[in-house]
């Protein structure tokens, strides 16, 4: 999000000449293999990264509705007494069930967890864990004196989230940005994101050649890449995910 919000606060009258890059025969959008090799370090790096925000999913995938998260059907145990001392961790366990009642035996559903005083107007965020079998344990600090309340929200059923991956893996160009080229009484606008499928146009490289931040356009069909002079958000692309699919994201 950092970068984007770099990219739209930041509209240039004039560029760097950009590469052109040469229309490849492949059939994906992610541009990965654009730009600089990542160095060992760099690569061990994002490795880490990406281990460490996996998310798991359903081990079966197609099911009913019927059979998903529900959130009204799931409940939360706090544990130990009412009364806890400042400076400990209140511990509470979730049970995530269908909506036929029944226990979920994978874990994956994006859950929130707050505890706080609407009289204090205190709160503090909870930290999940995931046990995959459908339950999970939450600890919050305890960081004032009084009265607190634990509220967890169902952002997401697990069977969401793994639609949300299939987006992020296929479409990673759901929003997407123009920018115009002009020269003389020619002027085009093309479209250009982080990545854009290669198998369409040639593309102009606007990669920032110091940080290896990725950035291109499509080639306007009369101009060159030299000739673009600004920026701006393009919209939404809608209609990604099917009828099945949006039922997982009934509110």
């Amino acid at each position: 999000m950092f970068t984007f919000y770099k990219i739209q606060n930041s509209i240039h009258s004039s560029f760097k000449p950009p590469e052109i890059s040469s229309l490849l025969e492949v059939d994906h959008t992610y541009c990965a293999h654009f730009g600089q090799e990542p160095m060992a370090e760099e690569a061990k790096e994002e490795r880490d990264l990406l281990n460490s925000i996996a998310w798991p999913g359903p081990l079966v995938q197609g099911l009913p509705v019927e059979l998903s998260s529900s959130p009204a059907k799931s409940y939360f145990v706090i544990q130990g007494s009412s009364k806890q001392n400042i400076g400990g961790q209140l511990l509470v366990n979730v049970h995530v069930q269908n909506f036929l009642g029944l226990p979920k035996d994978h874990g994956g559903d994006f859950l929130i967890t707050r505890l706080h005083s609407p009289e204090l107007g205190a709160g503090v965020a909870g930290k999940v864990h995931d046990h995959n079998d459908g339950t999970y344990t939450v600890l919050f600090p305890l960081l004032w004196t009084g009265e607190a309340w634990v509220e967890i929200t169902m952002v997401h059923p697990s069977e969401a989230v793994v639609v949300l991956k299939r987006l992020q893996e296929e479409q990673p160009d759901r929003v997407f940005f123009k920018s115009l080229f002009h020269s003389g009484a020619i002027s085009e606008t093309t479209v250009c994101n982080l990545c854009l499928p290669l198998n369409k146009k040639p593309l102009c490289n606007y990669t920032d050649p110091e940080t290896g931040e990725p950035w291109y356009c499509y080639k306007p069909e009369m101009l060159g890449c030299d000739t673009r002079i600004n920026h701006y958000k393009g919209g939404y692309k809608k209609n990604l995910i099917t009828e099945y699919e949006a039922q997982f994201f009934q509110r």
